[in-house]
């Protein structure tokens, strides 16, 4: 809830260090939070550090756009100097995630050089970070809990694609499906191209069945407004009118960086989805970018492109919130297990 910020400062007192990750950084900041958007959030904003592809504006829209989980928004200060707006989506019962996670590469939340972790470990909530395409690996931390190290696959585009994947044995199968996909049409960035990749992709991969994950609204809001800056490209392959797949690509840097992706499964005899990541391989070529980057966290992206860095996953939670919850999942698991026992008691035979 708002805290009645005011009297914010433009920059840090000569004093306060931007480089100052310790614990006693964390206890000099002061965290107010907002459950809708304030004006006082856009001041905040226009003192920190713009990502390229995500401008404050983007950062604003993401905080405000309606789904159907919970947002709020945290302003975290030093003095009086705006560190640090932190947006979380509601993930579970206990559990957050920064607006952006996943959508926009590059970035957690805006915060000033130094104070990225700082700020997280503030917030003193549960929260599920993403340390996708950020700078280094993440800095050390007490509330960090369950580093998942990911390697990614990229490769730049002045190499030879083919050249790779025949290493990789896959050229063969690149080829094949060219040939099956011959009669097919791209189409860049088309009217609706983007809604329509990211809904049949969580259509096909949302967890249960038939519901919309509460992040869709926000990815469609992103790369939409992303391709209206030329900073997000969505590709599709049609069949006469009909599309069978298509892909969501960012621009970060001069690097293009793949999203989500989905296919017809009616055309999986024709392999369009190898089809779609060939040429998507292709326009990032022809239109300069430096590297495609693939991403990880899938066995058939190596086939693509080589290993070159990696990403990471990361909870920060507070000591007493991660206590609460591995008490919680041990009554979880005792109770499974006695409800077990009760069944194979009624169960097995006299």
């Amino acid at each position: 809830m708002y805290g009645g910020v005011s009297g914010l400062m433009a920059a840090p007192p000569p004093s306060a260090s931007l480089q100052d990750t310790s614990p006693r950084l964390r206890r000099r900041l002061r965290v107010d939070w907002f459950e809708s958007w304030h004006p006082v959030l856009d001041e905040a904003l226009e003192t920190l550090p713009e990502a390229d592809n995500c401008p404050h504006e983007l950062y604003r829209l993401l905080a405000q756009n309606p789904t159907s989980a919970e947002k709020r928004t945290a302003l975290v200060t030093t003095r009086g100097v705006p560190v640090a707006v932190a947006c979380l989506r509601r993930m579970g019962s206990r559990l957050w995630e920064p607006v952006t996670q996943w959508l926009v590469p590059g970035i957690v939340v805006p915060a000033r050089p130094g104070y990225l972790m700082p700020a997280l470990e503030s917030l003193r909530s549960d929260v599920f970070v993403a340390w996708w395409r950020v700078e280094g690996p993440p800095p050390p931390s007490r509330m960090m809990r369950h580093l998942e190290r990911t390697p990614v696959h990229r490769m730049r585009c002045s190499e030879d694609f083919e050249g790779y994947w025949r290493e990789a044995k896959y050229f063969k199968t690149v080829q094949h499906k060219r040939n099956r996909c011959r009669d097919f049409a791209l189409a860049v960035n088309s009217p609706g191209a983007a809604r329509w990749v990211i809904e049949n992709w969580d259509a096909k991969w949302h967890d249960p069945p038939g519901t919309v994950g509460s992040s869709i609204p926000d990815r469609i809001l992103a790369v939409e407004y992303l391709e209206e800056l030329g900073k997000h490209h969505t590709l599709q392959l049609f069949d006469g009118e009909r599309p069978v797949a298509g892909t969501t690509n960012t621009v970060h840097g001069n690097d293009l960086v793949a999203g989500v992706s989905c296919r017809d499964p009616d055309y999986d005899w024709h392999g369009v989805g190898v089809r779609i990541i060939d040429l998507v391989f292709s326009f990032a070529a022809e239109q300069g970018f430096d590297t495609m980057d693939i991403g990880g966290g899938h066995a058939y992206k190596k086939h693509w492109a080589p290993q070159e860095g990696a990403r990471w996953q990361f909870n920060i939670c507070p000591s007493s919130l991660y206590r609460a919850k591995q008490v919680s999942k041990l009554k979880e698991r005792l109770l499974r297990r006695a409800v077990r026992s009760v069944r194979r008691v009624h169960t097995e035979p006299d």
